[in-house]
């Protein structure tokens, strides 16, 4: 499924909140109505297609216990610094350039799968990627709007705990919409579902191969984390991976014009904090998503698109949608946020 197709079916693939999509504009949850989705989400003795977000929650919440038990037995400013700079390594490598430019928007292209699945095997962070790109690509056809997975119109919580709302999946789609939605996810390099498995399990992604994959980028990231500094050091890499995890769900509401950022919600904003950390320019993303490069004027660092160039000039990459003078320098619009 490509953004265009996402637009003609954006309720079709995910299913509507427990409380319902809501009115136009679409109304802020109360806390009750957040909670009780989330538990919905994640209810797992309900319904076996929810243990993957259960076990996904039960992951970011046991990455927090560590994140805040290495504090309280490690605590120096040089600790903080590591993990800032861990968390931020993850957000500009796997975030930005794996899950958002490459797999979500396809801004760029791999000589081979093969290439692909080194990203994918040594993934760090544990969050499967069609939960990733499934409900941005209905984001950005329902930016904002009746619909929108994630976003401001939920409030901070809501947008937060949408990382496991956003992965209940409507397990009532045809053979050949997930046969579509199948192939539109052939680029990852994952080892897919059958249809009838899908239905049982809500993935698109043999569990199995999601399971194993996992497990091997965790035992390699731990295994040089320990090398380097002993246990210590897999508590600090796990306390980053925790925070990269809370800057990304944090994202997903203060991007879209949270009420610190801009006057006008429902509007992306280039925001310095998480340019600089991520190559986050959210508004020249929104304006221009399919670029593999979102950071236009001299002073908007864009690291991810320096490692996309750089993996282009070294031969990984054979195809990339970053013209040199994108026209991107025109302010966005409201109704063009989308």
């Amino acid at each position: 499924m490509t953004e265009e197709s996402a637009k003609s079916c954006p309720r079709g693939l995910m299913l509507p909140p427990s409380y319902g999509h809501g009115e136009v504009p679409p109304r802020r949850p109360t806390l009750g109505e957040v909670l009780l989705e989330w538990i919905d989400a994640v209810a797992f003795w309900r319904n076996r297609a929810r243990r993957l977000p259960a076990a996904y929650a039960a992951y970011h919440l046991l990455t927090f216990v560590v994140f805040v038990a290495f504090f309280i037995r490690y605590f120096s400013i040089l600790n903080v610094l590591v993990v800032i700079a861990i968390a931020s390594g993850i957000a500009t490598v796997y975030n930005t350039v794996w899950y958002h430019r490459y797999c979500s928007h396809r801004a760029f292209k791999f000589r081979n799968l093969g290439l692909a699945r080194v990203f994918l095997w040594t993934n760090p962070v544990c969050f499967r990627e069609e939960s990733y790109v499934i409900p941005h690509r209905i984001h950005h056809s329902k930016s904002d709007e009746v619909g929108d997975p994630y976003g401001p119109h939920l409030g901070w919580l809501g947008s937060y705990l949408a990382t496991e709302s956003q992965q209940k999946m409507n397990l009532q789609i045809s053979r050949r919409e997930f046969d579509r939605l199948s192939r539109s996810l052939e680029h990852v390099g994952f080892w897919h579902n059958r249809y009838e498995q899908y239905q049982r399990t809500g993935s698109v992604e043999n569990v199995w191969h999601y399971a194993a994959r996992v497990t091997v980028a965790h035992l390699f990231w731990c295994s040089l984390a320990h090398a380097a500094a002993g246990w210590p050091g897999v508590m600090a890499w796990i306390s980053g991976v925790f925070l990269y995890t809370f800057i990304v769900r944090d994202f997903n509401y203060r991007g879209h014009a949270g009420p610190f950022f801009s006057a006008v919600k429902g509007v992306p904003v280039n925001q310095v904090f998480y340019g600089f950390i991520a190559g986050e320019w959210h508004e020249n993303h929104h304006a221009h998503p399919r670029l593999a490069r979102s950071g236009f004027s001299w002073w908007q660092l864009d690291v991810p698109f320096i490692l996309i160039w750089l993996m282009k000039a070294f031969g990984f990459i054979t195809e990339c949608n970053a013209p040199e003078e994108p026209a991107t320098r025109k302010a966005l619009r409201p109704a063009a946020s989308a």
